[in-house]
């Protein structure tokens, strides 16, 4: 297909949604199926959501409430039914264009998807989904989580963590991909579609062409010139990574995406799960989550660790190939943090994204990730 066929469509699905999302916030919608607003997750509905009589449920209280990439909330209820007394909701955001950005990338689609993959009995710790609602006329999706905040630790990007906590992520990482490898278990996630995809490369050509957000000074002029590799032979990337073996990953790992129950880590937000290759997000969670001085003592025994665990599970893993997905896989996490700070603080605060674009612009010149990423794409044009 055509490039200027393929942008084309990319801008008309970006011109349907903003369409779709605003007729969807300005039209009243009482009784849907998937609230667009926590005020509007009615008595009715949670009993529809849990299976019991409206009767039942007698009060719900919003405690807290905020939106970024969603919107979330946590609610009490008041009932006579065997329902949590306290529930956690994922909702679409309430600033019009990210509400846009989660229509355009399937975003609450995807987590749906994730949790039912994930199942009743998951791999890993993560909260318990109660149920998932998905309007697809609307495209709305809301989900009815476990409320985590009486047992879990929750940290930012800029909290500390030490070796042992690094080495249960990876654990775990090494454990939910294993149950997912090559999609043994037959529910990975779902791969980007074709608009997805050229929109993606739209929008690093906007965002990477010129760096000039709040992180820009972080970005030295050599790997601002080399980060220009992810929208000149984007398709080549994707294909690089396509011919790894495939399972299903988070896609997102940073360490405010995830939580400790004493030493045991779960994962939030699977927003942007999908189908890929599983050392990405080794890579990803210990460069954005573990200090650069650290990391290089520990990094290279995290992917000897992951490596031993998925041979334990029956996967033969070659520490020396997988070291050098892991030296690669750090461009993708300056890819990621960079977009989100050029894209300003309605992504992340700027105290998240300059850490995070510190550690990856440190990971990435220690290993020189995007030369070798170059040097492996032209391998595959030999």
């Amino acid at each position: 297909m055509r490039a200027s066929v393929r942008t084309a469509r990319a801008i008309g699905s970006v011109a349907g949604q903003a369409l779709r999302v605003a007729f969807d916030r300005s039209v009243p919608t009482g009784g849907a199926r998937a609230p667009l607003r926590v005020e509007d997750v009615t008595a009715a509905w949670l009993a529809e959501v849990f299976g019991v009589a409206p009767e039942t449920i007698h009060h719900i209280r919003v405690v807290d409430a905020h939106s970024g990439t969603a919107a979330r909330a946590r609610i009490e209820v008041t009932s006579d039914a065997d329902i949590p007394a306290s529930l956690f909701l994922k909702m679409p955001p309430r600033n019009y264009f990210q509400h846009v950005l989660m229509n355009l990338f399937s975003l609450g689609a995807r987590e749906i998807d994730a949790y039912r993959a994930l199942g009743d009995e998951p791999p890993i710790r993560v909260p318990r989904c109660y149920a998932t609602r998905f309007d697809p006329v609307r495209g709305r999706a809301v989900l009815v989580l476990e409320d985590l905040s009486p047992t879990a630790r929750f940290r930012t990007v800029g909290d500390p963590l030490d070796r042992s906590e690094a080495e249960a992520v990876v654990d775990a990482m090494a454990d939910l991909h294993a149950a997912f490898w090559q999609d043994r278990a037959g529910a990975a996630g779902n791969a980007r579609s074709e608009v997805e995809t050229q929109l993606g490369i739209l929008i690093r050509r906007r965002l990477l062409g010129t760096l000039t957000g709040h992180a820009a000074d972080l970005v030295p002029a050599t790997v601002r010139e080399q980060i220009r590799i992810f929208y000149q032979r984007g398709r080549e990337i994707d294909a690089f990574w396509a011919s790894r073996p495939q399972t299903l990953i988070h896609g997102d790992p940073h360490l405010g995406n995830l939580f400790f129950e004493g030493s045991t880590p779960g994962f939030l937000d699977w927003q942007i799960s999908t189908t890929g290759c599983g050392m990405r997000d080794v890579a990803y969670f210990a460069n954005s989550s573990v200090e650069p001085e650290l990391l290089r003592e520990i990094e290279r025994g995290l992917v000897e660790r992951y490596a031993a665990r998925l041979d334990a599970a029956g996967i033969e893993a070659d520490p020396e190939q997988l070291w050098t997905l892991y030296k690669v896989g750090i461009a993708e996490l300056l890819l990621a943090i960079v977009c989100t700070a050029e894209a300003g603080e309605r992504m992340q605060s700027l105290a998240v994204t300059r850490c995070g674009v510190a550690r990856a612009v440190a990971g990435v010149e220690a290993h020189d990730s995007l030369a070798l990423l170059a040097a492996l794409l032209d391998d595959m044009r030999v």
